[in-house]
């Protein structure tokens, strides 16, 4: 599974899966040669969003999968499919002399290596979607994990995104995510809660813990710190949140903590 030493890197092969109540099972969609992950269900219980890591044959966590990944939603009663994101890169191109498609390997050209990853998807109230994106480029301040994502919001649809288009009504609601993102849950207030490197600040390389923002970008705020008075520091990951309001949060392995 991707988890924030490898966020976007996992084992080829990881199908979608339906098991119905009589204990059978039934294949969604094909891993094949990537692999599905970060499934969650829409509020109707009609859809599936999920992320699909497209090829991560002979990848491992320094060496990201070159073809990225992007943001489905499969509607059970149909099995109809929807593309919510695509591979179009969005750096500041006043910051370096790119490449033409950011991506080509040119002489004396900035470019990137790997694709996109567009993971983490959970929907939002009023028909938004909260994910985490590569898409403008981030490198982790000390490398670590290799790739960073940010928080992003855009609108819900029901159509397949064109290949150069831009999500409808894209918004960076994660400005500060500049080492990572990882995992975003709707809570019943409605802030977005979600594990984060930032808490690291200067101080280390694998504290991640766990923050809340709300949907527009404002009250940016620790939920639950990476920090504790001895031993290895923490890695709070994999949050959710029970009907009783209180939060399920796995306290991940860590310097064999």
């Amino acid at each position: 599974y991707t988890d924030f030493s490898q966020p976007v890197t996992m084992e080829p092969g990881a199908d979608l899966m339906l098991l119905h109540p009589d204990g059978s099972e039934e294949l969604l969609v094909d891993g094949g040669n990537g692999s599905v992950t970060d499934p969650v269900v829409s509020f109707d219980g009609e859809w599936v969003y999920y992320s699909y890591l497209y090829d991560l044959r002979n990848r491992n966590q320094w060496s990201p999968p070159k073809a990225g990944a992007d943001i489905f939603k499969i509607h059970l009663k149909t099995r109809r499919i929807v593309r919510l994101t695509n591979q179009r890169f969005s750096p500041n191109t006043g910051a370096a002399d790119w490449s033409s498609d950011y991506r080509e390997n040119t002489k004396d050209k900035t470019y990137y290596n790997y694709g996109v990853f567009n993971m983490g998807p959970h929907p939002l109230p009023g028909g938004r979607v909260v994910f985490t994106s590569n898409r403008d480029g981030f490198r982790p301040a000390k490398g670590y994990p290799s790739i960073a994502l940010q928080l992003f919001t855009m609108d819900d649809s029901d159509v397949n995104i064109d290949d150069t288009a831009l999500p409808p009504n894209l918004e960076k609601i994660g400005h500060m995510n500049i080492a990572g993102a990882l995992h975003p849950v709707v809570l019943k207030d409605g802030r977005i809660m979600y594990s984060t490197l930032e808490s690291q600040g200067i101080r280390g390389t694998i504290l991640w813990g766990v923050w809340t923002i709300n949907p527009d970008g404002t009250n940016w705020a620790p939920l639950v710190s990476a920090f504790d008075p001895g031993g290895a520091p923490n890695g709070f990951h994999f949050q959710t949140q029970l009907s009783d309001g209180s939060i399920v949060v796995e306290e991940y392995y860590n310097q064999n903590n």
